[in-house]
């Protein structure tokens, strides 16, 4: 293909994407549902992913409490047993910290709002416990030093976020299995969707399409027109729904966020660049391949 019929086959394109209004109109319309699915769940992973880590600190953490009948040399007997714990192979016991009860009322006086509530209990009635906050290192081994603590402490004296932990990353999970599930199967129909609009150019054309054949076009010559199409589909798309999506994620995910004080939004210019790569790679994908699929079978005219 000479470089002087370019301009001529990208009008050619142009014209198309015109002329198949509702048609055009259906596939970018479900094009931006599918890519508003990725982008939205994408945003959502990204969001619990950041969440899990802020919160790391707080859910690598376990405290044992240790009941206030107990006599000190009982206590110390658990903190050398925890000791022992702490120093065997493969130990999932990164450090821990022994918190006296007037270091536990202490720290509970320093935090915002409970000065007034706690003044008036001291050494001789504080109601809080000896603990110890042990700190792990693997969450995916955790359950094995918790039966390890139970024998030590008691079981109802271990208390831990793992659980909050396993319930977010299930969460996650889910969310990223539902949202492949979707974006596939919106994208396999935006493909047919464009597959159909491309057929009916190539059947307007298909008498154009076979004297060209005949007198010696190339596929390219043939092809392009139709590439050009769906490419125009593709780009039109993600522009729509970079846009769109900016506007969701600013407005309304903000919004239900500004709901929870724990959550804290990822920046969307962290997003700038991503998601509008990531629309633009799925729209010339499904333009390109849905468009070459259905003029294929002209090119042997």
């Amino acid at each position: 293909m000479k470089l002087r019929n370019i301009p001529h086959l990208i009008g050619q394109g142009f014209v198309s994407f015109w002329r198949n209004g509702a048609m055009t109109t259906a596939a970018i319309l479900v094009l931006i549902c599918c890519m508003l699915v990725l982008g939205s769940f994408y945003v959502v992973i990204d969001n619990l992913d950041k969440f899990i880590e802020d919160q790391s600190e707080s859910i690598k953490t376990i405290n044992a409490y240790v009941d206030g009948s107990e006599s000190d040399e009982a206590v110390n007997a658990k903190e050398l047993m925890l000791f022992e714990l702490s120093k065997m192979e493969n130990s999932n016991i990164d450090h821990y910290v022994r918190i006296t009860k007037a270091e536990a009322l202490e720290d509970m006086k320093n935090r915002e709002g409970l000065e007034d509530v706690l003044s008036k209990f001291d050494e001789s009635n504080n109601p809080l416990p000896e603990t110890f906050r042990i700190h792990f290192k693997d969450i995916d081994s955790v359950q094995s030093l918790m039966r390890d603590l139970e024998e030590i402490f008691g079981a109802d004296m271990i208390k831990s976020e793992v659980a909050m932990y396993e319930s977010v990353n299930d969460i996650s999970t889910t969310i990223t299995l539902v949202g492949l599930w979707l974006m596939l199967i919106l994208l396999v129909i935006a493909i047919l969707i464009i597959m159909n609009t491309v057929k009916l150019t190539v059947f307007a054309r298909r008498k154009d399409i076979a004297i060209m054949r005949y007198i010696g076009a190339t596929s390219t010559f043939v092809v392009s027109p139709f590439i050009v199409e769906g490419i125009l589909i593709g780009v039109v798309a993600a522009i729509i729904s970079t846009g769109i999506q900016y506007y969701l994620y600013t407005e309304v995910f903000a919004d239900i966020a500004a709901g929870y004080s724990a959550i804290s939004l990822v920046p969307a210019l962290d997003y700038l660049y991503i998601i509008p790569v990531a629309f633009l790679a799925i729209g010339l994908f499904a333009g390109i391949v849905a468009s070459a699929t259905s003029v294929k079978k002209h090119l042997d005219v």
